[in-house]
């Protein structure tokens, strides 16, 4: 039997031939080629019968050292930020956004073809591949898209364990709780000086000052720590909080936070900034001037949460699941610390294909004008996932339920309905060349489909001036089922880049909104409700109006009105309020449900 002093020698020697190896750039993978049955098992039924490789074999895979490894079991671990910056001078890999076209309530696969492409780039073309999506929604648990991500033989596996949100969710709801709490007991204290000795301790007769108390007597013009006047004593401690403001969703925002942040200390700053109230002045209330000594805390929870989970596809192919912000209010996207760490491990040869939340008009555009702005990443190829019964919703025919079976209308082939509901593809199309890259249309196909439906998408798309439009099977065949569209990822990604944003922070948020809402949606002009536009004077004030700004719109229309099918037209956006998230950094703009006086051509 070899003693412990054996097998921890073992180890070594077998990391040291490994090593020996691995060169940079090429990873030495092993990769699970599938043989789709048919009929086709459910998503739980293939992630039973699959087995993963254990997290330590992968994490050596792709070039991580243990020491920068921490294992959550056999199939999935958490990478300590060490490795990014061992990593930093190692070229990028080439960076692909899969988006969509807008959606039915059951969803087109836009994750799906995420992982299939991954898959196919990397178990199929031998280049290394890594894929970033966001954990699942609790709603996408209960709902008709499943418990996975991804799905058929296109998903991550042990479905189990991404069903537990390894982001520690419940970690960003219990902060939230903390801060609520320590809101009402500031807002509420009399007795000052009692606080003032609570929050700046006497330790043998000098008083303990943080950097962050620091920075509240800076904000404040006191430019002394000790000892302070009774005055500055009560300016100090008492917020005057004016108790009409609306602190908004703390929740949404630090995962914003969490997902936005590059490394521990940008983090802490985001947290730092967390408007959470206005005072009587007009001035913002935030986590650092609630206790002084808050934000450290809060980074403190934050610290493990921001370390990307790395787990594996079910072809063996890497992926990072992290973060799960939302795509209406907040920029809904896997973190940057995810697809910047993917970036450096794949190299110059490799590719990242990550995700953004909803379609092109919603999600795209956040994921450009937000993420990219705060990580300074630039992505090469842009993909559309579209689906035929989709279009041929955005053509007519019935909206579709979820749970519900599909109306006849999607079974049946109706080319003149289908072609009438490309107007709203070509349309997407159009927001994403907006940025300036080269758009690839990837058509979903599901079984009903005929070869003439699919091949007159491919043929519109091309229309429209989209780079290449392919036919994917990657639900049922893997990645296999997604070769021309990696093929066709592959030529894209050779162009020269010529990016650019929507618009620039610096002019007014006003401008910013009627910019995306005539750019993206196609609307006539925004009508900003008194609210908002009382809101934006004071947000201005206070030197938030150059950030940027993120539209709460409907994801089931190009419109407020998710009734609104194919290219609404003639329509005015309304904005009815207005958030300042500062630590996300982006302002949050609420619209109405419905629209008025609108054409859909």
């Amino acid at each position: 039997m070899l003693s412990h002093l054996d097998s921890d020698q073992n180890t070594v020697e077998s990391a040291k031939r490994f090593l020996q190896k691995y060169t940079p750039g090429k990873w030495n993978i092993e990769y699970t080629k599938k043989n789709p049955l048919e009929p086709q098992p459910s998503d739980a039924e293939i992630s039973c019968s699959c087995q993963s490789k254990p997290i330590g074999q992968l994490a050596r895979e792709v070039g991580l050292f243990s020491e920068e490894v921490e294992p959550y079991g056999r199939s999935r671990a958490k990478i300590r930020l060490d490795a990014l910056k061992r990593m930093e001078k190692q070229p990028d890999g080439k960076y692909v956004v899969v988006t969509g076209i807008t959606s039915t309530p059951l969803g087109e696969g836009k994750c799906t073809t995420t992982l299939g492409l991954a898959q196919a780039l990397g178990a199929h073309l031998n280049i290394n591949t890594f894929a970033c999506v966001q954990e699942p929604s609790p709603g996408s648990f209960f709902g008709a898209r499943g418990i996975a991500v991804g799905g058929g033989y296109s998903q991550i596996i042990p479905l189990e364990e991404v069903c537990l949100r390894p982001c520690k969710g419940q970690i960003v709801f219990d902060m939230c709780v903390f801060v609520q709490f320590a809101f009402g007991m500031i807002s509420q204290v009399y007795i000052l000086q009692a606080l003032f000795d609570l929050l700046v301790p006497l330790k043998k007769g000098q008083r303990s000052v943080s950097p962050a108390q620091l920075n509240r007597l800076k904000k404040l013009g006191i430019e002394k720590s000790d000892p302070l006047t009774r005055t500055e004593i009560r300016r100090f401690v008492q917020l005057d909080i004016d108790p009409d403001t609306d602190s908004g969703s703390l929740e949404n925002e630090i995962m914003a936070i969490l997902s936005l942040s590059s490394s521990e200390e940008e983090m802490q700053q985001r947290l730092a900034k967390i408007v959470v109230a206005t005072n009587k002045s007009g001035d913002p209330v935030t986590t650092e001037d609630l206790v002084c000594v808050f934000t450290g805390p809060l980074a403190m929870l934050l610290k493990d949460a921001l370390k990307p989970v790395l787990m594996q596809t079910v072809e063996g192919t890497p992926v990072f699941l992290h973060t799960s912000p939302l795509a209406d209010i907040a920029q809904g996207s896997p973190s940057i610390l995810a697809d910047k760490l993917a970036l450096k491990m794949v190299g110059s040869g490799g590719f990242v294909v990550t995700e953004s939340g909803h379609g092109a008009d919603i999600g795209l555009e956040k994921f450009f004008n937000i993420k990219c702005r705060y990580s300074g990443l630039r992505p090469d190829v842009v993909v559309i996932v579209a689906t035929v019964h989709s279009l041929k919703m955005h053509g007519g025919a019935p909206p579709v339920q979820a749970g519900l079976p599909l109306p006849k209308e999607y079974s049946q082939e109706n080319l003149k309905q289908l072609e009438r509901g490309c107007c709203h593809l070509k349309r997407q199309v159009e927001n994403a060349q907006a940025f300036g890259l080269p758009v690839i249309v990837a058509v979903n196909k599901f079984s009903g489909d005929t070869e003439a439906e699919l091949e007159l998408v491919c043929g519109q798309a091309r229309q429209a001036g989209a780079f290449d439009a392919v036919q994917c099977t990657n639900w049922s065949e893997g990645g296999a089922g997604a070769l021309a569209l990696a093929e066709a990822v592959q030529r894209a990604a050779k162009l020269p880049g010529q990016f650019s944003f929507l618009y620039d922070t610096q002019i007014p948020a006003a401008d910013k909104l009627r910019t995306v809402a005539q750019k993206m949606y196609g609307a006539k002009d925004i009508e900003l409700s008194p609210k908002s536009k009382e809101k934006l004077a004071i947000y201005t004030k206070q030197g938030f109006g150059n950030l940027p700004v993120c539209i709460a719109k409907t994801h089931l229309s190009l419109s407020n009105d998710p009734m609104l099918k194919g290219v609404p037209t003639n329509f005015m956006l309304p904005i009815t309020d207005i958030k300042a998230n500062v630590g996300a950094g982006f302002l949050c703009c609420l619209t109405e449900s419905e629209g008025k006086n609108m054409i859909v051509k």
